[in-house]
Formats: structure tokens, C-alpha cells, sequence
């Protein structure tokens, strides 16, 4: 008699399907149409299936069902479709038997769908072991690779990723880490320096791969850095400097770890590059770093024209006739395609010779006896001569003279202080004369401010203030009649906004802050936007022409020659217009929409007390304790990144203090709006800006271009 139990564990097994496999040859087994997977894998991942079955055999079986003299894979088309290009490569014989579980046909599409989509995926944590794991078998990279059917590199990257502390591999398990964080981890194999620097960081609001490698080399030069591209990394590591490299940054992806010992090999080279340089100057000193406010202290020699070539002389004379006869007998009737170019080609020739007129000028041997250079590093890591330069102690002292003679050749004495010697251009502190400080400047100069700074400061926000007024006919258009009103029914009491004479600000000290900026790329586009055709007509022709634009054309062009003539200033200058400031109100502009603080363009020219307290004010006293011990070079870099316009990101500040910091300008930089707190309270005045939901803080026109 059967046992009840027995029979009961008899009946339940059955619950569990068990197929026995069946080898049945590769030339046999087609797809089904009742596999439900049908967009294909991608080609990598193909790939890797294939070199898995090449190099590890079929680990698991096919699961088919029979139609005719056939059999249906139902299960398993990817490792069918490798199988047969196995076979394909004559690396298993077409009749190769294959490992299969034979299925009722009716099972098929639930199998299918069971097996493709009841499935979870291998943890990345996990496969970074597995990896690992390979490797301390004894397995190379490279046959790893050829396991995986993957790139060397790739297995690198993994292994790489297998050296993070387990620790912060247990928080990426735990769903409380990014991929991209763990990624960040990998510039060190230091435990203990990875955790450290998760505790750091992990403070912030959201910790950013971003956040992990600058806390991981803020002791550190990347391998872009202007250093690392002067020495050389060769060089550093033949001296002994350790590297670090990112394997997942798509640039920047070394870091020199040795900072002392890059800047010594950099002052090195500096060092003979002067010595050099003194054979020719008089004095050379070498400079890792220079700023906008290096030269100040020296006076200065400029190299003079040379004798003109006679044959270039004689060239362009020949250009300039045949250029006139040109202009003289232009008909387009008989103008040719021929003539045209013509033209074009003695223009280029013209310009190519003045630019060489230009270039041909040196410094006399009177200028080498009184002057030296000093010798630094540009941007992209080429040496950088400034010379030229005059020390106070070694500009001749002026003759002396009677009191009157001073009184009537005062700029005589700016200038040329000997009259024997060469031409010196004095330094700002000589030709100068000592006047009490006022608010405003003593401000400035508790801050760090130089006047060099004040100056770029004026510049860009005059650019800013004005694109917005060359993009608003009204406003500009009540501005000009405002200016041109004053100066002739008034009595000039009050200072007009406009230079009526249509000369542009003098900003060339500042070009180079200039560049690029939303305000220049906004002026661009309405220079391009101007209808100019009216002026390629002869007068009194082409003044018909202008006449007859249309009146929004005409609106253009009258806006864009008021905002030229528009009058720079910062908003707390010593006798600011009130009016300059009604117009930028008006016209509603955000200069921290427009501009950002950066190291170069601020916050390494001001004092580090200054970028301190504003840290301390805006974001926390940790923050800034934190940045205090950095060289001046760093703190600048870490202010560029949590005052940019996404301090969020690229600092990991809170959502509060990125409010501020992404909003914050300079004294003298906001324009019109609701006023804040600078948190600056020994600066004379506190400036103003947009709030940052304003929508029309840019001219709506203007979006793209901004």
C-alpha cells in the first residue's frame, strides 16, 4: 500500500516541470516566431554573448519546441544567432550538438516571455567584483576581455571601479550613490582618502561627481593645468611626481599629486629662461603667476618703428593707386567678376603690409640699459616674456627746473623723464598725486579691489547696459533726446548720459574680459541684424536710400548709435549719472544673467579676506574654513565655481545658498531693481539687481543670442 505522504511529495513535485535535454545538432534549430523578443540587441552586446560562448562554452540550454523535422527556439534566439556564426567562423561544425529542452509548442510563448522579462540585472557593484575576482585567478586583462567579448579598456575601467573602498561600495548598493560618484572615487586607491572624502562631501546638498574629484585634488595640478603643460609630465615623472589618472573623465583625466614639487620644477625653468633674458635687459625676474596688476608697479619702454623696406614702400604706393583708379572708374555696367577680384586681392595685400609695417618696430639698446621682463607662463603653458618694464628706482630723475617751467610743461614730465634717455611711461602711483580716499575707493580698497579690477568691473557692465539699450528704440531713442535737449536748451546743470560727439567708451584696457560674453554675442546679433545695404550708395544717394527704410529699420539703426555712445560707469563711482542708472532701470537689465564672477575675471584679483567674507556671508563659516589653508589660485577657482549660475552643481551648495551666490555681484555692478543685502557693510553703497524669475530681464528677441 503507497504512503499518503509519499504520495502527497510525488503530487507536488509535478507542480515543477522538469525536461530532460535533448542534444539535437546546430543545422537543425531555426528561430521561432513565437520568441517575444523582437528588437534586436546592440552590437556589443551580441558581441559579448559571442565571446562568452567562444570562450566558455553554451551555459545554458535552448528551449525549443518541434515543427516537423525542425525544432523552433522559442528561448535563446541570441544564443542561437552566436552559435551559428560559430559556425559561420568554422569554429563548430554546422552539425555541432547543442544542449535544448524540448517544449510543448503550446508553452512556447509563455516560456518566452517569462524568461525575458522575469529577470533582474547583474548589480554594477557585483560585476566590478566578478571582475576582480577574475583578475586575482591570475587572468590577464586581455583574456578577460576575450571572456567578455569587450574592450581592454573597458575591463580596466571595471577593475578600476573594483578598487573602491568597500565601504562606499556598500552606500552604491544601498541606492545612496551614483555610478558617476563611484566613478569620481577611482582617481585614488586610497581607501582612506576615498572615505575621507565622502564624509566631506556627503555634507552637501547633493554630492556631485563633480564635488568628489575637487575634494580628491585640491593638492593636486591637472595634467591641463598651465604648470603641467610648461614642465612637461615626463619630466615631472622622471623627477620623481606621482600621477593619477581619471579613467572616466572625458578631459583633465591626469592630476599631478606632487604641487611642490611641479612649481619648483616650473620655477626652475623660469629661473633659466631670466638668466637667458638678462644677456638683453637689464633685469629679469621669473613669475609663476601674473595678474592684470602685476605691471602696475613698473614704468615703461615701448620698442620703436624701424626703418620702412623701401620695396614694401614702393608696393603699397603701386596697391593704393591701383585701388583708387578702382573706386574712381566703378560702373556696375562694366564692372566684371575679374575686377572684383581684383580688388579683393589688393585689399588683402594692403592689409597683410600694413600689419607688417606694424610689426616692425625694436627696442633700442637705451631701452634694454634701463629696462628688464619679467618671465611667466601663459594660458597654455608657453613661456611669456612682458618686457619693457621699468623699476621706480631705475627711472631717471627729471632735471630740476624752475617752478614756472613745471607749471607749463607738466606733461613733459609724465612722460619723458630724461632728456638724453629713452621715452619712460611712468607707473600709475608716479604719475599720480596722492588724494584722500572717498567712500567708495576706501571701500574698494579694504576689498582688494585694484583699480585695474574697478576698471574691467565698469567695462563689462557698460557692455551689458549697453546691448540692452541698442535692442530698445524707445528707451534709446528718450535717452538721446534727453542728451541732445541739455546741451542745447539747457545750461548744462545736468550731466548727460549720451557723449553727443558718437565716440565710444574707452574700453581697451578691458578687451580681453570682453570677449565672449553674453553682452558681446548680443551686440553681435543686432550688428547683424542692421540694414546697411543704404550705405553702399554714393552720396546724396544714399541718405534716399536711408530715408526710405522701413521704420523699424530705421529704429534699429538709431538705437545702436545711442547705445554706442553710451557713457561707461559703475553705479557707485564717485559722481555716477543718475540718469545712466533711470536707463538701465528701465530697461529692466541683469547683469548677473550676464555676468559671473570668475578667478580670472575677479576673484584672484581681489584679497582672499574679501572672497572669504563673502563665502562666510553667502554660503557658511565651514565652507570657508574649509578653503582657507588653499593657495589664493584655488580659493579663487572654488569662488568661480559656487558664485557660476549653477552653484548647485558645480560646488554642492544648498539650494539656499546657491540662491544667493548664483545672484551676487560686486559693488557698482547691479543695475536698477529691487536692492539686496551684499553683505559687504564697509562698502559705501549696496548695489541692486533683477530678481532671477524676471522675465524680462533680456529682451525676449535676444534669448538666443544671450
Amino acid at each position: 500500500m503507497t504512503n499518503p505522504k509519499s504520495k502527497s511529495r510525488a503530487a507536488g513535485a509535478t507542480s515543477l516541470p522538469e525536461l530532460e535535454p535533448q542534444m539535437i545538432p546546430l543545422n537543425k534549430l531555426v528561430i521561432s516566431p513565437k520568441n517575444v523578443r523582437k528588437t534586436p540587441a546592440t552590437e556589443d552586446q551580441d558581441a559579448e554573448l559571442y565571446a562568452s560562448i567562444k570562450e566558455t562554452g553554451l551555459k545554458q540550454n535552448l528551449l525549443v519546441h518541434k515543427v516537423g523535422t525542425k525544432f523552433h527556439v522559442h528561448a535563446g534566439g541570441r544564443r542561437l544567432a552566436a552559435l551559428n556564426k560559430l559556425a559561420e567562423d568554422k569554429i563548430i561544425k554546422p552539425n555541432h550538438p547543442i544542449a535544448c529542452s524540448v517544449e510543448d509548442p503550446d508553452q512556447a510563448e509563455d516560456t518566452s516571455a517569462a524568461e525575458n522579462m522575469i529577470r533582474a540585472a547583474m548589480h554594477a557593484a557585483d560585476q566590478f567584483e566578478a571582475f576582480a575576482a577574475l583578475r586575482k585567478k591570475g587572468r590577464t586583462e586581455d583574456e578577460i576581455a576575450k571572456r567578455f567579448g569587450i574592450t581592454n579598456d573597458l575591463v580596466r575601467r571595471r577593475l578600476k571601479l573594483a578598487s573602491v573602498s568597500p565601504d562606499l561600495m556598500q552606500v552604491f548598493r544601498d541606492g545612496e550613490m551614483s555610478l558617476d560618484c563611484i566613478m569620481a572615487f577611482t582617481l585614488t586607491d586610497d581607501h582612506a582618502r576615498q572615505n575621507e572624502a565622502w564624509e566631506v562631501v556627503k555634507q552637501n546638498y547633493n554630492p556631485s561627481p563633480h564635488s568628489i574629484r575637487n575634494q580628491l585634488t585640491q593638492k593636486s595640478y591637472s595634467g591641463s593645468s598651465k604648470l603641467a603643460l610648461f614642465v612637461g609630465i615626463d619630466t615631472y615623472k622622471q623627477a620623481g611626481g606621482s600621477v593619477i589618472e581619471d579613467l572616466f573623465a572625458e578631459r583633465d583625466a591626469m592630476h599631478l599629486e606632487d604641487p611642490d614639487l611641479l612649481e619648483k620644477l616650473a620655477m626652475d625653468k623660469l629661473q633659466g629662461l631670466a638668466k637667458d633674458a638678462t644677456k638683453t635687459w637689464k633685469w629679469a625676474e621669473a613669475c609663476l603667476d601674473v595678474d592684470y596688476d602685476s605691471f602696475r608697479p613698473y614704468g615703461r619702454v615701448y620698442p620703436g618703428p624701424l626703418d620702412p623696406d623701401p620695396e614694401l614702400e614702393a608696393e603699397l604706393a603701386k596697391l593704393q593707386t591701383r585701388q583708387v583708379a578702382l573706386e574712381s572708374d566703378y560702373d556696375e555696367e562694366t564692372w566684371t567678376e575679374e575686377l572684383q577680384e581684383e580688388e579683393q586681392k589688393i585689399w588683402a595685400r594692403i592689409r597683410e603690409i600694413e600689419a607688417i609695417q606694424e610689426a616692425n618696430v625694436a627696442y633700442t639698446d637705451e631701452d634694454h640699459k634701463v629696462a628688464g621682463c619679467i618671465v611667466s607662463i601663459s594660458h597654455d603653458g608657453e613661456p611669456r616674456l612682458e618686457t619693457g618694464l621699468v623699476r621706480p628706482e631705475d627711472i631717471p630723475k627729471p632735471a630740476e627746473t624752475d617752478v614756472e617751467d613745471d607749471a607749463e610743461d607738466e606733461s613733459t614730465s609724465e612722460g619723458d623723464n630724461s632728456p638724453s634717455g629713452p621715452a619712460i611711461e611712468l607707473p600709475a602711483a608716479m604719475s599720480r598725486p596722492d588724494t584722500p580716499l572717498n567712500a567708495t575707493d576706501a571701500a574698494r580698497k579694504e576689498q582688494g579691489i585694484p583699480r585695474s579690477l574697478a576698471d574691467d568691473l565698469r567695462a563689462t557692465r557698460h557692455q551689458i547696459l549697453r546691448a540692452h539699450l541698442a535692442a530698445d528704440y524707445t528707451t534709446a531713442y528718450d535717452a538721446m533726446l534727453y542728451a541732445m535737449a541739455i546741451s542745447v536748451l539747457g545750461n548744462y546743470r545736468s550731466q548727460s548720459p549720451l557723449d553727443l560727439s558718437l565716440r565710444p567708451a574707452t574700453t581697451t584696457a578691458s578687451r580681453e574680459v570682453l570677449k565672449d560674453t553674453v553682452a558681446e554675442r548680443m551686440l553681435e546679433a543686432l550688428n547683424d541684424g542692421l540694414n546697411l545695404a543704404w550705405m553702399e550708395a554714393k552720396a546724396p544717394e544714399d541718405l534716399a536710400q536711408m530715408s526710405a527704410l522701413p521704420e523699424r529699420d530705421k529704429q534699429a539703426l538709431f538705437a545702436w548709435c545711442a547705445a554706442y555712445a553710451l557713457n561707461q560707469q559703475l553705479s557707485n563711482d564717485t559722481g555716477a549719472s543718475a540718469v545712466i542708472e533711470a536707463i538701465g532701470s528701465r530697461l529692466n537689465v541683469d547683469v548677473a544673467a550676464c555676468w559671473r564672477p570668475t578667478a580670472d575675471t575677479y576673484w584672484g584679483r581681489v584679497k582672499k579676506d574679501h572672497a572669504l567674507d563673502m563665502a562666510k556671508a553667502l554660503i557658511d563659516d565651514r565652507w570657508a574654513d574649509d578653503k582657507s589653508g588653499l593657495r589664493k589660485a584655488e580659493i579663487a577657482k572654488s569662488m568661480e565655481q559656487a558664485f557660476c549660475d549653477t552653484p548647485q552643481e558645480a560646488a554642492g551648495l544648498t539650494s539656499q545658498a546657491a540662491a544667493k551666490t548664483s545672484r551676487w555681484l560686486p559693488d557698482g555692478m547691479a543695475v536698477g531693481g529691487e536692492e539686496i543685502d551684499q553683505t559687504q557693510p564697509d562698502t559705501a553703497e549696496v548695489d541692486a539687481v533683477v530678481p532671477a524669475d524676471d522675465a524680462d530681464a533680456l529682451p525676449a528677441f535676444m534669448s538666443d543670442a544671450a
